[in-house]
């Protein structure tokens, strides 16, 4: 109750702002409609969406600028969900013989995703309210965002808005200050980050330092009193270019040496004289699982977000060109290196018109079915977006 009264107060005080300032705001959006068909080893899903996004930006003084948007959205098809069919067998059944189900029901959703005011003084930039946060340099891993999780067959698909307070202090040129704060549950399971830019050389550089609540791995430390600890984490990040190779990295590391775990990210790109653009990247997290030691738990750990990934070790491939003037085509494949399963990803997009995009994308996964990608089989995606 404390965190509703909060954000309507917030809300309010935004809401006050608009309605006494003269200037007008720009209003844009899209409408998006998708559907899916998803093969997995023993289940089969078929599901879409319609969603409409109607944002603002609006320059309310020559120091003041307010933005937000509104989401709506409303599904069909399967909605009501196991999540133990992303499992594999040996995974699901205990020693008892005993088969667990994870129910999950996907419900029609309208509400405020970012609404937020930004302002800008002589010597630092302040953004207040839910505003859309997005740290590091990798594509489909990015180990320095403690405040989103991606989906890999989907990297740059736009991230929910998070409750936060942002100050960016610029100190010189290629120096500066990023500090958040940001709620979570409550208060006390806020994060705090701290983030160092710099430059050197063609190379721009961040030093961050993050505080968290986070969801102790309690299968590896059965003696903790509390699975939930306060944890401190040390890491950074560099993206440039060396001749005509792109480069870039992410590193994140837990400051209990007990724990020990590091979350780390390489990635390289290269655009052919041909105009064929190829990219790659390679993930490490110690805190996934190994092959001897996979266990419920270790999927119950991704599924909350906690982990970005169920085991220590993947590799992302991505190669686009463009076909013609409206049409683009790309081919994804990523995999888990530890259980030797991956997906293939073949994807066109197309601009039907000026402000319509249409995309069809298709993958098949390979590998047994008792392993992270080889149990989910097919998959069929079209999507449409109208832009106004």
């Amino acid at each position: 109750m404390e965190k509703i009264v909060k954000q309507i107060k917030t809300y309010s005080l935004l809401f006050g702002l608009v309605v006494s300032a003269q200037a007008q705001p720009e209003w844009f959006g899209y409408f998006e409609t998708e559907g899916d068909h998803l093969q997995l080893a023993d289940t089969t899903y078929s599901f879409g969406y319609g969603k409409l996004r109607l944002e603002f930006n609006w320059d309310v003084f020559d120091n003041l600028m307010l933005a937000g948007n509104v989401n709506g959205q409303k599904y069909f098809g399967k909605t009501k969900w196991d999540l133990m069919s992303f499992l594999p067998y040996d995974s699901v059944w205990t020693s008892e013989g005993t088969l667990y189900t994870l129910p999950f029901t996907i419900k029609d959703t309208a509400y405020i995703d970012n609404l937020y005011a930004s302002v800008h003084f002589k010597s630092l930039d302040v953004t207040i309210g839910r505003q859309p946060i997005s740290i590091g340099t990798g594509y489909a891993w990015n180990p320095l965002d403690v405040f989103n999780k991606k989906d890999l067959m989907d990297p740059t698909y736009e991230q929910p808005g998070i409750n936060a307070i942002r100050t960016e202090i610029p100190l010189t040129d290629r120096f500066s200050l990023d500090c958040i704060i940001a709620e979570s549950d409550s208060i006390k399971t806020g994060i705090k980050m701290l983030q160092l830019k710099t430059g050197v050389g063609s190379f721009d550089l961040t030093f961050n330092v993050t505080q968290r609540h986070r969801l102790i791995p309690y299968w590896r430390f059965a003696d903790l009193s509390s699975t939930h600890k306060t944890s401190k984490f040390i890491g950074g990040s560099f993206v440039g270019q060396v001749g005509e190779i792109g480069l870039w990295g992410e590193i994140l590391g837990s400051t209990n040496i007990i724990w020990g775990d590091i979350e780390s990210v390489f990635g390289m790109d290269h655009t052919t004289d041909g105009g064929l653009y190829i990219m790659t990247e390679y993930f490490h997290n110690s805190l996934g699982a190994k092959n001897d030691e996979l266990s419920f738990y270790h999927y119950v750990y991704a599924f909350e977000g906690e982990s970005k990934s169920l085991m220590q070790d993947y590799l992302f491939i991505m190669a686009m060109r463009s076909l013609n003037d409206f049409m683009t085509g790309s081919i994804i494949a990523f995999g888990n290196l530890n259980d030797r399963s991956f997906t293939l990803l073949p994807q066109i997009e197309w601009n039907v018109f000026e402000n319509v995009n249409l995309s069809l994308m298709m993958s098949k996964s390979f590998g047994n079915e008792d392993t992270e990608f080889g149990i989910q089989d097919q998959t069929f995606r079209l999507r449409l977006r109208a832009y106004f």
